[in-house]
């Protein structure tokens, strides 16, 4: 069974499953009309007629408790319309995305940044970018953790790279059902969000910034300490003792009523007005975010109730294992908060129980022993909540394969080929794709073997739409996959870690009065200084690779060929490999350069009647272009 009869299959049972919820509902409505009446029918009996009514009071009592039972199988009978509700919706999206229907996920908009190295190159944010058929993330920081693990500048050590390779392929496993449940949460928690409205169509997510901004606020709220005191819990079981003891002394005529009444009102009146401050605060900072705060408890019981093998999952649970009963607590503290909105209520539990100040030092007691560790598990979860998404990414495409990491290492010998700026003892560029192809062309991708060798370039030339473009990101883009622990689409990709650098969308900003050719050169200055700044890193010096489309766009011709000849004997010079695709053939004459660095390839045409498009690279320099027959084309039908 293939992956989509596999979730179509989910979705068939799911619906019929929440279709015979639907109607048991009805029934249970039936069934607490009928209680009520009952109720109503027997009481109305026992008061309006004369004689032994015992029984009527007792089938009223009977009624009553249908009815709360009915009640209690009723509201379970909701949670579970609900969850197989947001388990139906997980499924028929992810049938959506197989059939290339990502609209349902979030496209990274927000994470676009053209002066970011790589990533608005290579469509990693954007409508059906990288991003947008990734991300499956339930909560916004768990959107900003995938974000970063497809941007990050310098690539995390193999160890970390691997480590989270194998907790996507836990995750991702056969048969795995616990990352559908995690979806699902997310899913079903959407339309409980704090204000609950729409935001570009769709349900916000569980507000992660919200909620870590809160808890910033109340780790700064000045609480008392006198409230967590010893002492003041003494005072206070003092004063339950005296305020109860009152009250059975003035009933057994021991002390005037007057006397309890007084001690009960004031009583009453300093505890609310002694804690009346803080528990505003309290509510103002975190209380809004209650439905959040709820939600990231049912994540945790979730990560909490999962057998973890990999060695990253293992440490993630262990790292929160004292976040469950956190947000436990502080579900607990805002659900008392609720409740002192029955005046009549919390004047009761205030006199007599003191709950107010039971509640402030309950807070205290959590703030205290919880807060300082809150950021901490929050970037847990966000980090748990991107490796599902990547997961599911994983799930969905069988096809992928792994990626196999080397060192890189220069041999530090005298036979080794080393050249001036290999580095000695440093990580080397290693790039070797078989059968490599972009993932977002599917089964109708033109698959290329390309290997990169260490501080060399590839100058690639070919006609318009040959397959140049789509090619360099295909490298890109795999690079990306590879460095956070994902699949790659190729069969074999043998890859270093090395950083990236790409300059192949430049545009003008008119607004800062930046031409197109002033904003070229200030993307390859900006190169430079990055593979400078790589090859000096303080804490690791790596190589960079560099992927370029047509240097120098915005000048003419002449110009252009001159500046990019400069730019690449510039950049030779430096610990750097390169893949510049260009339509100027004259530059290939670089390949006779005495370096030896320099080496052409071509994506090459058939020019017939039509033009026929093959999408193999091979060696050489492209013969044929196809501009001037395809306007021809056009000119022909007029």
């Amino acid at each position: 069974m293939n992956i989509k009869e596999n979730y179509q299959q989910y979705v068939s049972r799911y619906a019929s499953e929440v279709a015979a919820l639907k109607r048991k509902n009805t029934g249970f409505i039936t069934g607490e009309l009928l209680a009520f009446g009952g109720i109503l029918a027997f009481l109305i009996c026992y008061f309006a007629l004369d004689g032994d009514t015992q029984n009527y009071l007792l089938g009223a009592v009977l009624c009553l408790i249908a009815y709360l039972e009915i009640r209690r199988l009723d509201d379970k009978n909701k949670e579970k319309i609900e969850h197989l509700s947001a388990l139906l919706k997980v499924y028929q999206d992810e049938i959506k995305a197989l059939e290339g229907d990502f609209s349902p996920f979030e496209t990274g908009d927000s994470y676009q940044n053209p002066q970011h190295p790589y990533s608005f190159d290579l469509d990693v944010f954007g409508k059906s970018s990288l991003f947008n058929r990734i991300c499956r993330t339930i909560t916004s920081g768990g959107s900003e953790a995938l974000a970063r693990n497809l941007t990050r500048e310098t690539p995390l050590s193999m160890e970390d790279i691997k480590r989270r390779r194998d907790l996507q392929k836990e995750l991702a496993g056969e048969g795995e059902n616990w990352r559908m449940e995690f979806l699902a949460l997310g899913e079903k928690n959407r339309s409980q969000t704090a204000d609950g409205k729409m935001v570009n169509g769709k349900m916000k997510k569980i507000d992660s910034a919200a909620v870590v901004d809160a808890m910033q606020k109340v780790s700064k709220m000045e609480v008392p300490a006198w409230f967590g005191s010893p002492v003041s819990l003494v005072i206070g079981w003092m004063m339950i003792i005296g305020v109860i003891g009152s009250v059975i002394l003035s009933i057994c005529n021991m002390v005037s009523v007057d006397f309890a009444l007084w001690w009960v009102l004031v009583q009453y009146m300093v505890v609310f007005f002694v804690c009346k401050q803080t528990l505003d605060k309290i509510d103002s900072n975190g209380g809004k975010l209650r439905h959040q705060l709820i939600a990231y408890a049912q994540i945790l019981q979730l990560i909490n109730r999962r057998n973890f093998h990999s060695e990253l999952g293992k440490e993630m649970q262990n790292s929160l294992a004292d976040a469950l009963p956190s947000f436990a607590q502080l579900e607990k503290i805002l659900k008392g908060y609720d409740r002192r909105g029955n005046f009549l209520g919390l004047f009761f539990t205030d006199a007599f129980m003191l709950s107010d100040f039971f509640l402030v030092r309950s807070f205290l007691k959590w703030k205290n022993t919880y807060m300082m560790k809150m950021e901490e598990w929050m970037h847990i979860i966000s980090e748990m909540d991107a490796m599902v998404s990547m997961a599911d990414f994983r799930y969905n495409h069988p096809e992928a394969e792994e990626a196999e990491f080397v060192s890189g290492k220069q041999e530090a010998d005298a036979e080794s080929d080393v050249s001036e700026n290999a580095g000695i003892g440093s990580p080397e560029i290693v790039f070797e794709g078989k059968n490599l192809y972009h993932p977002f062309l599917g089964a109708k991708a033109v698959k290329n073997d390309f290997t990169i060798k260490d501080d060399n370039y590839y100058i690639i030339t070919g006609a318009n739409m040959a397959g140049k473009s789509t090619f360099l990101r295909s490298l890109g883009v795999n690079y990306i996959l590879a460095m956070a622990g994902m699949p790659i689409f190729a069969d074999q990709l043998k890859i270093s870690r090395f950083r990236l650098f790409s300059s192949m969308r430049t545009t003008d900003d008119l607004t800062h009065g930046i031409s197109y050719f002033n904003a070229e050169l200030i993307r390859l200055e900006e190169l430079l200084k990055f593979c400078k700044e790589s090859a000096e890193g303080n804490k690791e010096p790596l190589r960079t690779l560099i992927i370029l489309d047509e240097i120098l766009k915005g000048t003419n011709s002449l110009d252009k060929l001159n500046g990019s000849r400069k730019f690449l004997e510039a950049i030779a010079k430096q610990p750097v490999s390169g893949i510049i695709a260009t339509h100027d053939l004259e530059l290939s004459k670089m390949e006779n350069d005495a370096s030896g660095k320099f080496h052409n390839y071509c994506f090459e045409i058939d020019l017939g009647t039509d033009v026929t498009y093959t999408y193999k690279i091979q060696k050489g320099v492209a013969r044929n272009q196809n501009a001037t027959f395809l306007l021809n084309k056009i000119l022909e039908k007029y």
